[in-house]
């Protein structure tokens, strides 16, 4: 008799010490979906570029290639406010505060291009420049796009 109460009293505790365990796997996992919910899941960054023939022209009209630079950022306040020649001369040292990856791709006259690279974690913005031969002032040649509406874009 006493052992069966000593095996039943085993028992107990070990099956009060695994519900404890599963309890907590529970919340985990219940914590695990509500940040899936409210956050933006995007794994991998796809981006199309289409380019016009009349990319990028010289002085003589002919059109000409174009380096497009994709950057995974942090923060997008230093990509915003750093100038055409800061980001087409110094643009790792400026940005490293904020930058989690940089890739760069070229974009020929009256072509297309797609990119599927892997989002970093931490990234929670996609900045774009077109370091064309001469750039408008407004600013045309650069974009920033939040990963909360990258699937939307």
């Amino acid at each position: 008799m006493r052992r069966q109460l000593r095996n039943g009293a085993l028992l107990l505790v070990a099956t009060h010490i695994a519900g404890c365990g599963v309890g907590q796997a529970v919340k985990d996992s219940t914590v695990e979906a509500a940040k899936w919910a409210f956050t933006t899941q995007v794994k991998t960054m796809r981006l199309d570029l289409t380019s016009r023939s009349s990319l990028n022209t010289n002085g003589a009209g002919q059109s000409l290639s174009t380096v497009v630079r994709i950057y995974q950022l942090k923060s997008p306040q230093a990509f915003e406010q750093l100038s055409y020649a800061q980001l087409q001369t110094n643009d790792l040292v400026s940005l490293k505060p904020d930058l989690l990856a940089a890739r760069d791709v070229i974009l020929r006259p009256d072509a297309s291009v797609s990119l599927s690279e892997p989002m970093h974690a931490e990234a929670e913005y996609v900045g774009v420049i077109a370091l064309l031969r001469s750039p408008a002032k407004e600013g045309d040649w650069k974009l920033v796009v939040p990963k909360k509406q990258w699937k939307k874009t």
